[in-house]
């Protein structure tokens, strides 16, 4: 009976050990072939990026990139892709236009379907950077559509960003809302990148999403378009600078000095004024400024007399920023007997070095 478990033992044993040392070879045959693969990729690499400049300065020649291909087709896709953001316009759509010809676009379009998250992630990555190009949208567009949903981010991302070069602004406000439901890194990225399609956005998109109940994505949808940095029709903006929402009614503000001048944003931004909230009054202000509202004069005038400290800089600030009866507001307070409306106003003077 021992003998036979010693026996059952020892057979375990040697059954775990040649496990073991199978394991270890695998290993090994691995490692060795990645370090051939990195090799050859060293020496490749500077080769196809000498033959892709030389196809964008020009050279009809593809027959070089060609043999490259047969080499590596992994290895010409990572250079042609290096080039992204170096080339614009008619070279990236060169660039473009060898991919397809070289079948690549192809490649990746398969390479979506792996269950290699990094194979995935690269082919997404790649396929967005080609979707500039209009023969390319068309032929990875349904992929990049479905992609939006996808449970990871990275291809999300990717193919949102491959998205955007459409011209389809039904395109456009799908990834706009998708953008606003995702983290802040996500909507740092499709921020710049949709910014060509801000206007168009405000006809449809902007609205439903302001009227959507959803504090969190209201609140993205603000900040996105603030980031925009740019004029725009903004309808509804009266029920944002009125709003409850603390938070909201702040992001409003802010964005209420980049929209078009309306009767419903001067009196969000009067109403404002008059709060009883410092940093509520303090981004008022700093509307009225960017509006240059005239009818805001007597509220800043008010909240420089009568305000804390922060408050009256801001409101001399904003003054400054709305001559000539601004800086005749300030000229009058700067010889006021309250220490802080006096020194707010004279540092708001002499910041805009406002003529005597």
């Amino acid at each position: 009976m021992i003998k036979t478990e010693l026996s059952l033992v020892t057979v375990l044993l040697c059954g775990f050990g040649l496990w073991i040392i199978g394991m270890f070879a695998v290993a090994l045959i691995r490692s060795l072939s990645w370090q051939k693969q990195n090799q050859r990729t060293r020496a490749l690499q500077p080769q196809i990026r000498q033959a892709l400049v030389a196809f964008l300065a020009g050279s009809d020649n593809q027959d070089r990139l060609r043999e490259f291909v047969q080499i590596s087709r992994a290895d010409v896709g990572a250079a042609l892709v290096s080039f992204e953001g170096t080339v614009a316009g008619g070279a990236r759509d060169r660039l473009c236009e060898l991919a397809l010809e070289l079948t690549l676009v192809h490649d990746w379009c398969e390479e979506t379907r792996s269950r290699n998250a990094l194979v995935r992630r690269t082919a997404f990555a790649r396929l967005s950077f080609v979707c500039s190009y209009e023969p390319c949208r068309r032929l990875a567009g349904d992929l990049m559509l479905r992609a939006i949903e996808d449970p990871d981010d990275e291809v999300t991302l990717s193919a949102s960003r491959g998205l955007v070069h459409s011209s389809s602004i039904e395109v456009a406000e799908r990834v706009f809302g998708h953008a606003v439901s995702k983290n802040l890194l996500v909507r740092i990225v499709l921020t710049e990148d949709l910014r060509r399609h801000a206007v168009s956005l405000c006809q449809r998109a902007i609205p439903r999403e302001l009227k959507s109940g959803d504090r969190v994505r209201i609140l993205n949808t603000l900040h996105m378009a603030t980031a925009w940095e740019r004029a725009l029709p903004m309808p509804g903006m009266g029920a944002l600078l009125s709003s409850d929402d603390r938070e909201v009614r702040m992001q409003a503000l802010q964005l209420a000095s980049l929209v078009a001048d309306a009767p419903e944003v001067r009196t969000g931004i009067l109403d404002a004024l008059a709060d009883s909230d410092p940093e509520i009054v303090i981004c008022a202000a700093g509307a009225a400024a960017l509006q240059h509202l005239e009818a805001a004069l007597p509220a800043l005038a008010r909240c420089l007399r009568v305000g804390e400290l922060e408050v009256a800089r801001a409101a001399a600030a904003a003054l400054a920023e709305i001559p000539p009866r601004g800086w005749v507001t300030l000229r009058e307070l700067s010889t006021s007997t309250n220490d802080v409306t006096a020194r707010a106003a004279s540092d708001a003077l002499a910041r805009m070095k406002v003529p005597e």
